[in-house]
């Protein structure tokens, strides 16, 4: 009988690191074709999820090099309906803004998200909400002049 390998699934983060990584890159190359001021906040944001995906994948060989973790880790894929549910939720989000229109999706999803994923405090909920939502219009309608997808009651 020959002796088996003990053969490791690679660890959750680390999967994930490498799919962001890879996704930001894929679509920073896409960035060139926009104009200059519509690229700035895309091309920040994909750098920064690129900076810290290699942060995710470094935190993954420092963890397992001193065999501990500092935190609790909550494993995405180790449980199929909430991996399933971020999904769905993405896809809901990105389908919506263009049927409904961006702040109006944003101020509605962002609490069913937190409430469905576990976050039950509804005046806090709401309040970041509102922030949340305030401040992308300050930063896209104030600062950027940018048109997002127009909201359904003003079509």
């Amino acid at each position: 009988m020959k002796p088996t390998a003990s053969k490791r699934a690679p660890h959750p983060d680390l999967i994930a690191g490498i799919a962001i990584m890879a996704v930001s890159g894929f679509l920073l190359l896409r960035t060139p074709d926009m104009p200059t001021m519509s690229s700035v906040l895309p091309i920040t944001m994909l750098i920064g999820l690129i900076g810290l995906a290699a942060l995710l994948i470094l935190r993954v060989f420092v963890a397992h090099r001193s065999e501990r973790m500092k935190a609790p880790r909550h494993r995405i894929f180790d449980s199929r309906p909430r991996f399933l549910g971020i999904i769905a939720s993405i896809g809901l989000y990105v389908g919506s803004v263009s049927l409904i229109g961006f702040y109006t999706t944003t101020a509605v999803m962002v609490p069913i998200v937190a409430w469905c994923f576990g976050y039950r405090d509804i005046k806090r909920l709401l309040l970041a909400d509102l922030i949340f939502t305030g401040g992308l219009a300050v930063i896209f309608v104030l600062l950027m002049g940018q048109d997002l997808p127009t909201e359904f009651f003003i079509r």
